[in-house]
C-alpha cells in the first residue's frame, strides 16, 4: 500500500526527536556543511561545453577543482569527490558520452563515469607519485574524435613555466593505462612544456602541440615530433586550434615575453595542416610592457576557439591586464574587434568591478556556436549572442537584506562557483547573522543574513585585496578595525570604520607610528577605557605594536621577541595583563611560545625546546586558560624533520604533547564551553602529486580521539581558518583555499 508524504514527514520529524523517550538524532537531522559567498573571486583557467548536452558546462579552477553547470551558467555545483589535487588545467568531456569526462591537473589525469559527479585517478603508466614534487603534471590533455578510447597528455605547467619535460603520454584503453610514447622526446625538444594538444578529426594519428620550444606535429600518434615553425616570428606557441568541418585550417597563438621587442605574438593561420603559417594579428592589441613589469603588461592570447563549422569565424581571449577581453574575426583573422566592453550596457559585470576581463579560459558551444562562455581571475560571463551582450555567470543580484544599509557595490548572492580563498570569517559580537569575512585579492565582504547575500566593503582601504582579521569596539560594535595587507610583497595598514564597515580610514600607518607591513593578527582589549582604547596588532617582519588611543598612534611591544614571524597573538582569556605570542621558526631561531604578563612591554619564551618549526595557528581555551593548542606544518630545516600536527600543553605552554598527526596542519578552533572540544584544519600546499589537506576533524577528549567532520557536502579539504560562533557555539565557520566558505550546524 502506497503511503502519503505528507504522513511520512511529520512521522519522521517527531521519530528524529523522540523514541520510546530517548532523544534520537537521524542523519536526516544531522548538520551539514553549506557553501556560501558572493559568487566568484578566483581564478579559473579552462573551460569546456558538452558536445552533448549544451546546457551543461564545465569549468576548472586554479585551487577550487572542477564546476559542472546544467543550466548554461546560471547555477554551479561544486564537484571535487575523488579528486587528488584541485588545480584543473584542462577539461576533456567524451565527444558522445555525456557521463565521461577527463580533467587534466598538476597531479595528474582524473575521470568521471559519473558526468563530473566523482572522480578517479588515472595514473597507470605515469611516474610513481612523489611526495615533494610533481611527477607529471598535465599542461595539455586531447582525445581523438574518431576513437576517444585514445587520448594523448603533454607534460609541464605553462602557467608556472616550469616542469617541461618534452614529453607525451597516450592511451588507447580510455585512460586505464599509459605509455610515454615520445621517450627522448622523438623531436621534440626535451625541456618543451605543452600547454596545448590538438588530434586532427580526420586523420587520428596526426596530433599537434603547442610548447615553449615550438608548434610541432606527430603524425605517428605522438611517436615522433616535426617542427612546424614555417611563417612563425619565434617559437613560444600557446594555443592550437582547427575547425572541425574544414580541418587542416588552424589558427596558433605566440607568447610574447614580457619586455621584448618588436611583439611577435598574436594569431597565425595556416591552410594547409601547418606546413606554412601567416600572421593574422590586424586589430589585437600588440602591447609590450616595459623591463621589469609584470607579465600580465605584455599583450597575449591566452585562449583561441573556432566556429566548428565556419573557420573564418574565431574567438581569441588576451590575458593582459592592458588590453584583456575577448576578440572576435568573421574573416579568419585577417582583422580582429574586441566585442567586450565592460563598462557598456553591452556586458552585465557583476560585483567584482576592480578587475578587467583577463580571459584566462575560453569555451564554445559546439552544437550552438553563437554561444560562449570566457572565464578570468574572478568571473565567468556567457554570450548567446556571438559575443554583442555578455551577462554574468558566477553571481546573481541579491535585495538589500533587512537592517543593511546601502551599498556601493550592491549586495549579491551566489550561483555556487565560489572558487575563492580566505584569511578569516569574523561573526558580529551582538548579531550572529552578520559576518566580515577576509578574502584573498577580493578583500572585505559582509554578509547581514548568515550569508545569504553579501556585499564588498572596503571603501577609504589603502590595501583593499587582503582583509586578514577584524576586531570591533567592546562597547560600540559600530567602530571595526581592520588588518589588511598586500599578499606577494609585504605592505599593509589597520583601518577603523566608524559606521559597522562600509566606510574605512587608515590609522595604522608609518606616519602614526605602525611600519608598513602585513598585519595579520589584531584584537581590543576590552578591559581598556573607551576613551583610551588598547589594541594590538602584529606586523609582518616587524613585530607587536599597540595603541592607547583606538588606533590614532601606536607603539612597538617587542622587547624579548625574536625576529621571526608573528604566527598568532591572543590576549588571556580571563587576565587582560597577559598576552600570547606565537612565533615561526625552529627552536634555535627563536620560534616558540612567548609571554608577557606586562601588556606587551617584555616577552619570555615559555618553552625552550618546543617540538615544531613552521606553525600557523594557536588557541588559549577560554575556560582553561593553561589549555594552549598550536598547530604545525611538517618542516625539514637545520637537518631536522619537525613533525606536522596538532600539540597540545596543559601547563601554559611549558610542556607540549602531539595530540595529532597531520603534516599540514594549519587552523585550530577550541569550543568556548569545553576545553576538550577541539576542531582541526588541515590545509596541505600545491608542490607535490596529491596536494590535498585532511579537512576538519574534531576532537571531543581533548585530543586523544578524533573524527573526521568531512562529508562530500564540504567540498575543498584545505581548510584555512576556523571560527566558532560564540553566542551559537555549535555553528562553525570553515575557510577553504579555493572555495569560500563552509558553515557547519544550526
Amino acid at each position: 500500500m502506497a503511503i502519503s508524504t505528507n504522513l511520512v514527514r511529520p512521522f519522521t520529524l517527531v521519530f528524529c526527536i523522540f523514541t520510546l523517550g530517548f532523544i534520537v538524532v537521524s542523519a536526516r537531522c544531522a548538520p551539514v556543511w553549506r557553501n556560501i559567498g558572493p559568487g566568484g573571486g578566483g581564478w579559473v583557467p579552462c573551460m569546456a561545453v558538452s558536445p552533448v548536452e549544451s546546457k551543461v558546462v564545465y569549468a576548472g579552477c586554479d585551487v577550487g577543482g572542477f564546476y559542472k553547470s546544467t543550466d548554461s551558467g546560471a547555477t554551479w555545483r561544486i564537484c571535487n569527490t575523488g579528486l587528488h589535487d584541485y588545480y584543473v588545467e584542462v577539461i576533456v568531456p567524451h565527444p558522445r558520452d555525456p557521463k565521461i569526462i577527463y580533467i587534466g591537473t598538476q597531479g595528474g589525469i582524473h575521470k568521471s563515469l559519473d558526468g563530473g559527479l566523482s572522480w578517479t585517478t588515472l595514473r597507470t603508466g605515469f611516474p610513481s607519485i612523489d611526495k615533494y614534487k610533481y611527477t607529471a603534471p598535465i599542461g595539455a590533455l586531447a582525445i581523438d574524435p574518431q576513437n576517444p578510447n585514445v587520448l594523448y597528455a603533454g607534460i609541464g605547467r605553462p602557467r608556472w613555466g616550469d616542469c617541461g619535460q618534452g614529453a607525451i603520454y597516450r592511451t588507447d584503453n580510455a585512460g586505464e593505462h599509459w605509455q610515454l610514447v615520445n621517450p627522448g622526446g622523438g623531436g621534440m625538444e626535451p625541456s618543451a612544456i605543452v600547454s596545448d594538444l590538438v588530434v586532427h578529426n580526420g586523420k587520428s594519428g596526426r596530433v599537434y602541440a603547442a610548447t615553449n620550444k615550438g608548434l610541432y606535429r606527430s603524425i605517428d600518434s605522438g611517436v615522433t615530433w616535426r617542427l612546424i615553425v614555417t611563417g612563425l616570428p619565434q617559437k613560444h606557441t600557446r594555443r592550437i586550434v582547427l575547425c572541425r568541418k574544414r580541418p587542416e585550417t588552424m589558427y596558433v597563438s605566440l607568447q610574447n615575453p614580457p619586455g621584448k621587442n618588436p611583439w611577435q605574438g598574436g594569431v597565425y593561420r595556416s591552410d594547409d595542416g601547418g606546413d606554412t603559417w601567416i600572421s593574422r594579428s590586424v586589430g589585437l592589441s600588440t602591447r609590450v610592457g616595459k623591463p621589469g613589469e609584470p607579465a600580465e603588461m605584455t599583450s597575449n592570447i591566452d585562449h583561441l576557439v573556432v566556429d566548428p563549422g565556419n573557420p573564418e569565424i574565431v574567438y581569441a581571449g588576451d590575458c593582459a591586464w592592458v588590453s584583456a577581453g575577448v576578440y572576435r574575426t568573421a574573416d579568419g583573422g585577417a582583422s580582429w574587434k574586441i566585442v567586450t566592453e565592460p563598462r557598456s550596457d553591452r556586458m552585465d559585470y557583476g560585483w567584482i568591478s576592480m578587475w578587467g576581463p583577463s580571459v584566462t579560459g575560453l569555451a564554445i558551444d559546439p552544437n550552438m556556436p553563437g554561444t560562449l562562455y570566457f572565464s578570468t581571475c574572478g568571473h565567468i560571463f556567457r554570450t548567446q549572442d556571438s559575443g554583442v551582450r555578455w551577462h554574468t555567470a558566477y553571481t546573481a543580484k541579491a535585495a538589500r537584506p533587512a537592517g543593511a544599509t546601502e551599498s556601493k557595490s550592491g549586495w549579491w548572492t551566489s550561483t555556487g562557483l565560489e572558487t575563492t580563498c580566505l584569511n578569516s570569517v569574523t561573526v558580529h559580537p551582538r548579531d550572529a547573522n552578520r559576518l566580515y569575512v577576509g578574502y584573498y585579492d577580493i578583500g572585505l565582504l559582509q554578509s547581514f543574513d548568515g550569508g545569504r547575500s553579501f556585499t564588498q566593503t572596503v571603501i577609504g582601504m589603502t590595501h583593499q585585496g587582503n582583509t586578514f582579521a577584524v576586531a570591533f569596539d567592546p562597547d560600540n560594535p559600530k567602530i571595526v578595525y581592520a588588518g589588511t595587507g598586500e599578499w606577494g610583497s609585504n605592505h599593509g595598514d589597520v583601518c577603523r570604520s566608524d559606521d559597522g564597515g562600509f566606510i574605512w580610514k587608515v590609522t595604522g600607518k608609518p606616519d602614526t607610528g605602525l611600519p608598513d607591513g602585513q598585519t595579520h593578527h589584531l584584537f581590543v582589549d576590552a578591559s581598556s577605557p573607551s576613551i583610551a582604547r588598547r589594541i594590538y596588532v602584529s606586523v609582518e617582519g616587524a613585530g607587536v605594536y599597540f595603541s592607547e588611543d583606538g588606533g590614532g598612534t601606536w607603539k612597538a611591544r617587542n622587547e624579548g621577541l625574536p625576529k621571526t614571524s608573528i604566527k598568532a597573538l591572543v590576549q588571556h582569556p580571563r587576565d587582560p595583563r597577559t598576552l600570547f605570542g606565537l612565533m615561526n621558526g625552529s627552536p634555535t631561531a627563536g620560534g616558540g611560545i612567548y609571554k608577557s604578563t606586562d601588556r606587551g612591554t617584555t616577552w619570555q619564551r615559555t618553552c625552550r625546546e618546543c617540538p615544531w618549526s613552521n606553525v600557523n595557528a594557536m588557541v588559549v581555551c577560554p575556560t582553561d586558560p593553561k589549555r594552549i593548542y598550536v598547530a604545525a606544518r611538517e618542516d625539514y630545516t637545520e637537518g631536522i624533520l619537525f613533525p606536522g600536527g596538532v600539540f597540545a600543553s596543559r601547563d601554559g605552554g611549558v610542556t607540549w604533547a602531539r595530540i595529532l598527526e597531520d603534516r599540514f596542519s594549519q587552523s585550530l578552533a577550541v569550543d568556548p564551553r569545553d576545553a576538550n572540544v577541539v576542531y582541526a584544519g588541515g590545509n596541505d600546499n600545491p608542490y607535490h602529486d596529491e596536494a590535498i589537506g585532511t579537512g576538519v576533524s574534531r576532537s571531543r577528549d581533548g585530543g586523544k580521539t578524533w573524527v573526521s567532520m568531512n562529508t562530500p557536502e564540504l567540498a575543498n579539504r584545505n581548510i584555512t581558518s576556523l571560527t566558532i560562533d560564540s553566542r551559537q557555539p555549535d555553528r562553525i565557520y570553515v575557510g577553504t583555499a579555493g572555495n569560500g566558505v563552509f558553515v557547519y550546524g544550526p
